[in-house]
């Protein structure tokens, strides 16, 4: 075995719970403390190797990949490896997507593109609390559903997704001071993401978009509970309060922590609420990508905030963060099944906006999601690598 490096008393990468795919030398150290401090089994190998190890990774349970060092002419053996992983139910964290890998056929692939420590280490700990939960004897290979289900579950599936658009919100609080537009796009009949936009008084409006970590039904499930989990405001008798944006994202948090849901379901949320009157700002995202500001005459920028997976750990911390808007503002939260579209990173490792999206940035808010979506649908991929894809856009008019 071409191992390089293991820490603890693991004597192979068989054992191990976090494989580091990657050719630097060490793995920094908050990430080491954090992995040696849970009881972690770690294990580091070189990208050269790492796919004649794959029959040797069954109870590993997870892999982590520094995809800016696989060459071109090792890609198609990475995707070899990795649907052969998939087999195994072993989850896989790309920390970038410098080569294009299709990672949405990937059913357990999470892409982060822009992250900090902390949504790494709670990406680490959802793969591995998903692998070592599954029964992998009574689990057998992903398929097509739309080539395996019977007709009759076909039809129910289509109902459910039905349901799912009716918790959606009927009417976009548009206002002369505000126009709002909104993507909503499942990969399948249901849908692994929701969202709301809600007028909360007479000078408020919350909105978010939350997506399950997953596809198919078990992630449209959750994102029922997380319609009731993710709480706006409170109303006693005649009196009122609003919740602010870290409170909502820790309510939601410690509820899914708390049930300690079948299968290790999580999910990651941006909510934002506005105070119309003033145009202030209040956002806090909980691993989602971080939303978008587009400024008359300014490049597009990322409002970037802390913030982990929802229900990984209770009492996780959040930040919030508020800012001042103004006339020709427009506000961009979406998911991350439309980072395809947005942007990556670049050699640098910096986030770059794609030519794509720079071309509709410009546009009024309605226009831009208009655009945005007749992108989205004018993809040619098979149906094993579409993901969900939803996106809010807020223009101050």
């Amino acid at each position: 075995m071409a191992l390089i490096e293991v820490r603890t008393t693991a004597t192979g990468t068989e054992a191990a719970d976090v494989l580091f795919v990657t050719n630097q030398q060490s793995i920094p150290s908050r990430l080491v403390q954090h992995l040696e401090e849970k009881g972690y089994v770690w294990a580091k190998v070189a990208v050269s190797v790492f796919t004649g190890l794959i029959d040797e990774l069954r109870s590993t349970g997870t892999v982590v990949i520094d995809t800016t060092e696989i060459e071109e002419p090792q890609r198609n053996g990475f995707l070899q490896a990795l649907r052969k992983l998939e087999q195994y139910h072993i989850a896989a964290i790309f920390l970038n997507n410098e080569i294009d890998f299709p990672f949405a056929e990937y059913k357990l692939a999470t892409m982060l593109q822009s992250a900090s420590l902390e949504e790494i280490v709670g990406r680490i700990e959802t793969n591995v609390a998903y692998h070592k939960n599954l029964s992998l004897a009574r689990i057998a290979p992903a398929a097509d559903t739309a080539e395996t289900l019977p007709p009759d579950t076909i039809e129910q599936l289509k109902m459910a997704g039905e349901v799912q658009r009716s918790f959606l919100p009927r009417r976009l609080p548009n206002s002369d001071l505000l126009r709002w537009s909104v993507m909503f796009r499942p990969a399948d009949w249901v849908s692994g993401d929701i969202y709301d936009i809600a007028r909360l008084d007479e000078q408020h409006i919350g909105f978010y978009i939350a997506d399950a970590v997953g596809h198919s039904l078990p992630a449209a499930l959750l994102t029922m509970f997380l319609k009731h989990a993710i709480i706006l405001r409170e109303t006693r008798g005649k009196e009122y309060r609003i919740f602010a944006p870290t409170d909502v994202i820790r309510e939601a948090n410690d509820r899914m922590a708390a049930q300690e849901l079948k299968g290790c379901l999580f999910a990651t949320c941006c909510y934002g609420l506005l105070n119309f009157r003033t145009m202030q700002l209040t956002f806090a995202r909980a691993g989602h990508p971080y939303p978008i500001l587009i400024r008359p005459g300014q490049a597009p920028i990322q409002l970037e905030s802390r913030g982990g997976l929802l229900g990984v750990f209770g009492q996780a911390d959040f930040q919030q963060r508020s800012m001042q808007l103004a006339s020709g503002d427009r506000l961009l939260f979406y998911s991350d099944g439309c980072e395809s579209l947005i942007g990556g990173c670049n050699e640098d490792g910096h986030f770059e906006f794609s030519d794509q999206f720079m071309a509709i940035a410009d546009l009024d808010v309605e226009e831009m999601i208009e655009r945005l979506d007749h992108l989205a649908a004018g993809r040619n991929i098979p149906h094993s690598e579409r993901d969900d894809m939803t996106a809010i856009g807020l223009q101050i008019l």
